[in-house]
């Protein structure tokens, strides 16, 4: 059975066109050459020419109703991670287990290109070893390894950046860990939001020469000038998080300037804890489950998100297969 292309980077589950249906992850091991892996698609994005608008997203849900939107790189920001697994600040409360753990449930449950931020790879050179061969396991697309001065403290909105030598090492070790070389090594920096632009373009030379695959840019104050500063001293692609650049409005500059990825935060995280927040509140007020109506997502998107249809057509499957492998039994009996 051919598959539409939309399965291939679409759920586990494919939706039912026939009778004959197949497990995403199963049709991959029967049809490998035409299927193309989350690692691939990432790495598509970085090579391809037209900058993306990535999805932010939190956890298996957001990611799931991202995947139905087409999205084609999803972003687990450490923020959001910490907040919606775990009800923790974002500050070093958390390990790498917790990480894995959370990226794990949603690969496992959407098998998209996701790009993960590993923090400062949770410690040294030696811990980002462990750290890149935990998430590489788990089956991420790209890995983030800024160079945040950690620990946090409570309060401090600009903590500092390590010493370029040390976050050199760190990239270094991260490089050389991965044994998949479709893995996506991304150094994230924030120095051109803490140190001045000469100092920040020394440090981006640095990392740029470790290997990596692309560089992110935590915070460009300067706006486009720190764009194209960058972009005048590296040749890899730009991951840049900023909630004022328009992939509509700076479409040219962006492909100008090799930027490959936006990403605008985490508002869908911040929207979801709202929106609980009201619908509970509203509740306890005394409001009726009717006055809710018009914020209620329809049956027909929450079955689609949670892939009842597939899952009913994978139970239909084996069925009528046990009635076959039944009347095999009865014919061989005769």
């Amino acid at each position: 059975m051919i598959i539409p292309n939309r399965f291939l980077r679409g759920p586990i589950l494919p939706r039912v066109q026939s009778s004959n249906v197949t497990l995403g992850l199963a049709l991959q091991r029967k049809e490998g050459d035409n299927v193309t892996s989350p690692r691939e698609q990432f790495r598509s994005v970085l090579a391809g020419k037209i900058p993306i608008l990535a999805a932010n997203i939190f956890d298996p849900l957001s990611a799931r109703i991202a995947q139905i939107l087409e999205y084609e790189v999803y972003v687990l920001s450490g923020s959001v991670a910490k907040g919606s697994a775990l009800n923790m600040p974002d500050l070093v409360l958390t390990n790498i287990s917790d990480l894995v753990a959370h990226a794990q449930r949603i690969i496992q449950t959407t098998r998209v290109p996701l790009m993960v931020d590993a923090e400062d790879g949770f410690g040294g050179p030696v811990n980002v070893v462990r750290t890149i061969a935990d998430l590489e396991n788990a089956g991420v697309a790209a890995i983030e390894i800024e160079d945040n001065l950690v620990p946090k403290s409570f309060g401090v909105s600009r903590p500092g950046v390590i010493p370029t030598d040390m976050h050199v090492a760190k990239l270094q070790a991260a490089i050389s860990t991965r044994s998949d070389p479709t893995l996506t090594i991304v150094a994230r920096t924030a120095a051109l939001g803490e140190c001045p632009l000469d100092e920040a373009l020394h440090r981006i030379t640095a990392y740029s020469k470790t290997g990596v695959d692309a560089i992110m840019l935590a915070s460009v104050p300067r706006g486009q000038k720190d764009i194209e500063a960058v972009h005048s001293i590296t040749d890899l692609p730009l991951c840049i998080l900023n909630s004022e650049i328009s992939i509509r409005e700076h479409r040219d500059f962006l492909i100008h300037n090799n930027v490959k990825i936006l990403m605008l935060g985490n508002p869908t995280y911040a929207a979801t804890v709202q929106t609980i927040y009201d619908v509970l509140l509203r509740l306890r007020e005394g409001g009726t489950f009717d006055s809710l109506a018009e914020r209620l997502a329809s049956r027909d998107l929450l079955q689609r998100v949670i892939h009842t249809d597939e899952y009913i057509a994978l139970q239909e499957l084996y069925s009528k297969q046990k009635t076959i492998d039944d009347d095999r039994k009865d014919h061989a009996g005769a």
